[in-house]
């Protein structure tokens, strides 16, 4: 009997369970649960490369691991179905753990690592052993019914089964299996008294005995199997067992003693149980047979995809010269069917253990691993350290009852080793490949701070004891989450998150709250309390940096001058007998890591566990040599040193035997002592070792070739040069192969490291061939960081591979940094494209037209991705697609026979949903499992015509028209231009994201359009008009971009929308540039019109921005027409100009104006004698730019003071000052529309009565007037288009 429980009914043919006992066969639930933690902490953490653990392809029936939305976790799962949607697949995945079944989309889709499939599928599918449903069927003609045999269980039927089965225990009995489903008599105990299941469902007419179908097996002497084979010489571990359940030999090369292990099966061949077992069959087979058996079917069943697991079954074929032929025929029948559903029984149940399809092609290398010892975690310190378990962990009893509480088990290898010294007070370094996870220093800080009396010295008065300096805010929430969770084991600290902006004013009103003790903030943000707080900072003893690679990177300086304060503060006499700790924990080791060590630890600790970055601790020379694969072995010879002038210890690593064999043979043919280890001569590994061992003579040398899986049993680590013949298949056994010189590591860090040591430095040899070309990214980025000389054919070789890298993101979306910052950190890594596609990013359409890609539009803001992202409508003031559409819907499901509710739900189709007396269209995006018996469920949507996404029920959904459908969705996205966060971030914080969302949510903007792409609109700027009725003019309430300066969590962004027009001037999309930013103007000729120079000017947007490299105007002295026309006064000055340069540039120029000046801001810079030259009522401006000559001719608006009137260099742009003669607002700048002249937005509410706007009032606040916005709103933009500059 077996103990089980229920996990999922379906009906009595089919209901999940999950085996329960300690039987030898049987894994406990804490393996599964440390199983699920370890899959959750490695997929969960921020992994540097996701491709790698992404799969290249997706298949039914194929085993990986997802993420359940429902759970909350990742799961192991196998793909039933997969969908192809616009931009995603989507997989429907059964859960093997959880007996669930769950649409995935592909990106939340990984590799199943072997590591994780070490356990059985938990759920396990069972049936009512020979239990058929029945049916009353009904016969009209004989006019009697009677119960049948029916195909499908009635509902009446499955209602009682589960209602008898919410009883608490239940048992089974395994009396077959078919395929992967198990055929069982299920018992439960319902008042001390135990029920079979079968017999009741049958008892109460919901079910029928069927007899179970015999397997014919043929007597001896009539058996002539087909195909028979006899088993092959190279036994595949995980199959070990099973065919020594069914002969009598025991495989020559399993050895006794041994431990099998493949995925979740472990099988000790020492155990008494399997002993006795395999005693048991030899004894039954001697009384049967006399003679050997030598022909023996094991049929492996193809490997299907679909299937959780295979089938082997086995039909025993004996010798008619047996000693049984006395028996006769029926007996011998009953005692061979017997034994050969025993046997079979022993085999279905491992499989059954052992759910993952077996390639029979992978037997070979799967008993290659089994050869070779499991390798241990390495570790490189400085200081010794011994390491902890849970148990011994330096922790405080209420902080071990939360981890355990938080299903914590065990410490990882690197808090095993870095626990101790954290808890002890001591400096310490931490690098590791998860060295992003704070629990490498959070258990330990908070012990460390219970102890109070180490802090009595310091100042009684309010102010942190640690500080957590984290790359970004959204690390440090993070952070702060998981101190005030582990926290409630412990006194209260109080932490805080400090995030502080730009605004002086927010530094110096920031108060700390009362018994804060600890505060969790960003390097710009902490100088930004120093300069303000310094005092408060006096009792600070813990200083502590998460991913400190990553700060160095993004903000050197100001780690550097957190330091120094730091440095200072702990060497006053009041603090000597309190703490000061430093605890840097970060991926990737780097020199700036060596400068802290050196300059601001004392006697610190180093933990390293990631080899990789040890070698670079250890200054391992790194060698790079490039060849072809057919010259390796010639290359490898000279790169060995045959006189050395220390004694060497060369290790030559290969990924094969044959290999590792032909380089044997070419290193002897050279007259150098060789040795050779892989697992084919196993046995030579003592005889290795002790040659290895020997000690060597000044110039005598000594080389091993050996491949990677012998690397743990030889477990060398005083090896002086290690050479990759063959390139390394991972990171870690990159790693592995450079831990065997671990012991002539010569750290930096080490204070007086000798000349002679210098000369024995260890060295790492890399040769490159074609055939590694796909790695030759991580090894650039990892020599990138070290001091090897990096040959530039590699350079240029990684260069191509990256070129074509992105090439094959022909598909993939334009990268979201790309657009909302116009950058990417790193394009190497990222998924995303980030070059123009013609066919993808050519402006949508919304209607008949195209999206606008220059003037002014009106839009409606109706999703807030952040701060600067929105989904929302274009308000079309010729032709209102979306009105229409919703009249028309209107219209059409004012009939109550047209709302008509779904009856089935289909991802990702159009349907209609009334809300607040609107009906919209939606498309479904995920939709939430089904409960048992369950009619309504929620659904996941989005409005394609306002782009915001909700939750509904499945029963609101109403069927859509194809007519309806056929409409293009009216929703588009919004980008605000020349605005980014501050401090390198590249997220909004969420503040300032909530009140944008506050400030814009559903409200009509007016905004100018910038660039358009697919389905993206930039525009700069985006402000909100409030209309007065009783005057023809408007209020402008906020600039988008101005309240998110205004916040101080943003900084000046120059450089976007220009990065984006290089993108799209560098592709092949001809006609946009031609539309969206043609900006030069070929000189004029004596044949054009003064209309159509105007009609050429007035086509250029009044804001697009032109540069050096962006030539607006260009002005052609041969030709009188085209000269700029000047007053008698300035004729002599132009003139002069005219001799100094055949042809010039019209700079660009912004401009505002307060009460009396007007300022206009040349845009140049580095300029070289400048001129400048005022008139009553006009200015000429010129200026070299390099080789380029400059010149800009105003004919202004209205008169100015001219001796009042500067010209001075700010900030290294010319800035000219116009003195007004008259106090009064200027509409315009200049006479005449100019290309090349705008206004400057960023000074827009400093202007109280001018805008670009026509008859647009500015305002810095709000008018509280209730106003209909939508009233003559079109009247003014109009007018707005044909007068404002």
């Amino acid at each position: 009997m077996i103990e089980v429980f229920i996990l999922k009914i379906e009906d009595p043919g089919c209901f999940w369970v999950i085996i329960k006992g300690c039987d030898a066969f049987l894994d406990h639930e804490m393996e599964y649960q440390k199983l699920n933690i370890e899959m959750n902490a490695f997929y969960n953490s921020e992994y540097k490369d996701v491709e790698k653990i992404k799969p290249l392809l997706l298949e039914e029936g194929q085993a990986c691991v997802v993420y359940c939305q429902e759970l909350k976790c990742w799961c192991r799962a196998v793909i039933k179905s997969i969908m192809s949607s616009a931009d995603h697949y989507l997989a429907e995945c059964f859960l093997v753990d959880f007996a669930k079944y769950i649409p995935v989309k592909s990106k939340n889709i990984r590799v199943a690592i072997d590591a994780f499939m070490r356990l059985p599928y938990r759920a396990k599918k069972f049936r009512l052993y020979c239990t058929k449903p029945v049916t009353l069927h009904i016969d009209f003609c004989e006019d009697n019914a009677e119960i049948i045999p029916a195909k499908k269980w009635d509902s009446a039927a499955i209602q009682y089964f589960q209602n008898i089965l919410k009883a608490t225990h239940f048992e089974a009995k395994l009396c077959g299996m078919e395929e992967d489903i198990f055929d069982v008599y299920l018992y439960i105990t319902i008042k001390n008294e135990k029920v079979c299941v079968n017999d009741d469902l049958v008892a109460k007419n919901f079910a029928c005995y069927v007899t179970p179908k015999e397997k014919k097996i043929d007597c001896p002497e009539k058996a002539t199997p087909k195909n028979v084979e006899s088993p092959p010489d190279k036994i595949n571990p995980a199959l070990a067992l099973w065919p020594m359940l069914l002969q009598e030999n025991i495989p020559e090369k399993l050895e006794k003693g041994v431990i099998l292990q493949h995925n979740g099966l472990s099988l000790d061949l020492s155990s008494k149980k399997v002993s006795e077992k395999i005693e048991k069959i030899y004894k039954e087979k001697e009384c049967m047979y006399s003679k050997e058996i030598n022909k023996i079917t094991v049929a492996t069943a193809a490997y299907c995809p679909r299937k959780g697991g295979i089938t082997i079954y086995a039909e025993p074929d004996v010798h008619a010269e047996s000693s049984c032929q006395k028996l006769n025929e029926k007996q011998f029948k009953l005692t061979s069917k017997k034994k050969y559903d025993e046997k079979n029984g022993c085999v279905k149940l491992l499989q059954f253990l052992n759910p993952d399809p077996l390639k029979t092609d992978g037997i070979h290398d799967i008993l290659q691993k089994l050869k070779s010892s499991i390798p241990q975690p390495s570790v490189v310190l400085r200081n010794k350290i011994k390491p902890c378990s849970f148990e011994t962990a330096p922790l405080s009893v209420g902080l071990k009852k939360t981890l355990r509480k938080n299903k914590f088990l065990e410490p990882t290898h690197t808090e095993s080793y870095c626990w101790p010294p954290i808890a002890r007070g001591c400096d310490v370094i931490v690098i590791s490949h998860n060295g992003n996870d704070p629990l490498l220093y959070i258990p330990p800080v908070l012990t460390f701070l219970q102890t109070g009396g180490c802090y009595k010295s310091l100042p009684s008065r309010n102010g942190p004891l640690v500080v957590i300096v984290c790359p970004g805010w959204k690390k440090a929430q993070h952070i702060f989450e998981l101190l005030q969770e582990y926290g409630r084991g412990s006194r209260p600290l109080h932490p805080m998150l400090l995030i502080i902006g730009l605004n002086k004013e927010e530094a110096q009103n920031t108060k700390f709250q009362r018994g804060c003790e600890v505060i969790i903030t960003t390097p710009h943000s902490l100088l930004r309390l120093l300069k303000y707080h310094s005092l408060l900072f006096l009792r600070l003893c813990h200083l502590i940096f998460d991913e400190v690679e990553v700060l160095f990177f993004e903000a050197g300086e100001q780690m550097l001058t957190i330091l120094d304060y730091f440095k200072k503060t702990i060497i006053i006499e009041e603090r000597e007998s309190a703490p000061h700790q430093i605890v840097a924990i970060g991926a990737h080791w780097s020199k700036h890591i060596e400068l802290l060590t050196k300059e601001f630890m004392n006697d610190p600790y180093i933990v390293i566990t990631a080899m990789e970055e040890a070698a670079l601790y250890g200054n391992v020379q790194q060698v790079v040599q490039l060849c072809l694969d057919c010259e390796k072995t010639s290359t490898l010879l000279r790169m060995l040193d045959f006189s050395p002038c220390h004694a060497q210890k060369i290790l030559i690593f290969t990924s094969s035997v044959a290999e590792a064999e032909i380089v044997c043979k070419v290193v002897e043919s050279s007259s150098i002592f060789c040795l050779k280890m892989h697992p084919e001569i196993a046995a030579n590994l003592k005889n290795v070792l002790e040659q290895w061992k020997k000690k060597l003579s000044l110039g005598s040398h000594i080389v091993l070739v050996s491949t990677d899986d012998c690397i743990p049993p030889l477990a060398i680590t005083d090896a002086t040069c290690v050479i990759h013949f063959s390139f390394p298949g991972s990171p870690k056994i990159f790693g592995a192969r450079l831990y065997c010189m671990s012991d002539n590591f010569q750290s930096s860090v080490e204070q007086g490291a000798s000349s002679e040591q210098g000369n024995k430095k260890a060295k790492s040899i890399l040769l490159l061939t074609e055939r590694s070309a796909c790695c030759a990214v991580g090894i650039l980025r990892y020599l990138e960081r070290t001091d090897a000389k990096i040959p530039p054919e590699l350079c240029d070789f990684t260069a191509g591979v990256l070129e074509a890298k992105e090439d094959k993101k022909l598909r993939r979306p334009l990268c979201h940094y790309l657009k909302v910052s116009g950058f990417c950190k790193d394009k190497r890594i990222c998924p995303d494209r980030h070059y123009i596609n013609p066919e993808i990013d050519m402006p949508r359409k919304l209607s008949d037209r195209p999206l606008a890609t220059t003037g002014y539009v009106k839009i409606i803001p109706f999703y807030i991705v952040n701060a600067t992202n929105y989904f929302g409508r274009i308000l079309d003031k010729h032709k209102d697609l979306y009105a229409a559409l919703n009249m028309e819907m209107e219209e059409y499901f004012k009939e109550s026979s047209n709302k008509m509710s779904v009856e089935k739900v289909e991802k990702f189709a159009l349907y209609g949903l009334h809300e607040k007396a609107v009906f919209h269209r939606v498309q479904v995006l995920e939709m939430s499992q089904k409960e048992e018996n369950c009619v309504f469920f929620n659904v996941h949507i989005k409005f394609i015509d306002e782009g915001r996404i909700s939750n509904t029920k499945n029963h609101q959904l109403l069927r859509l028209p194809q007519r309806f459908q056929n409409v293009p969705p009216q929703a588009v996205e919004f980008i605000v231009c020349r605005v980014k966060p501050i401090d390198n971030e590249v997220e909004w914080n969420p503040k300032v994201t909530r009140y944008i969302h506050h400030k814009i949510m559903g409200k009509l903007h007016e905004a100018k359009v910038v660039l358009s792409l697919g389905n993206t609109v930039w525009v700069d700027p985006m402000v909100h008009l409030t209309k007065l009725s009783d005057l023809k003019t408007s209020v402008i309430e906020y600039n988008v971009r101005a309240e998110i300066l205004s916040m101080g969590m943003g900084t000046d962004n120059p450089e976007h929308i220009d990065q984006l027009k290089k993108l799209c001037q560098e592709s092949t999309m001809v006609a946009l540039q031609e539309s969206t930013f043609q900006t030069t103007i070929p000189p004029l000729t004596p044949n054009k019109s003064t209309e159509e120079t105007a009609d050429l000017q007035s086509s250029i947007s009044d804001d697009d921005k032109i540069s050096e490299n962006n030539i607006s105007k260009q002005v052609n002295t041969e030709n009188p027409e085209s000269e700029v026309v000047s007053e008698n006064s300035g004729d002599n000055y132009i003139k002069e100009t005219r001799q100094q340069q055949h042809k010039s540039f019209h700079p660009e120029i912004k401009w505002f104006q307060k009460e009396d000046v007007v300022v206009v801001r040349i845009r140049l810079r580095n300029v070289k004698d400048q001129k400048c030259k005022f008139f009553r009522e006009r200015v000429v401006f010129s200026a070299w730019v390099g080789d380029k000559f400059y010149l800009a001719d105003m004919d202004l608006h209205a008169s100015i003071l001219k001796e009042e009137s500067k010209c001075l260099i700010k900030n290294e742009e010319p800035i000219v000052t116009l003195v007004k003669e008259k106090k009064e607002s200027w509409h315009n700048l200049l006479k005449k529309r100019n290309p090349n002249v705008s206004f400057d937005f960023d000074h827009w509410e400093e202007c109280e009565d001018i805008s670009p706007f026509s008859n647009v009032v500015c305002s810095r606040k709000v008018l509280n007037i209730g106003v209909q916005i939508n009233e003559d709103i079109d009247d003014s933009s109009e007018d707005s288009e044909t007068e404002s500059e």
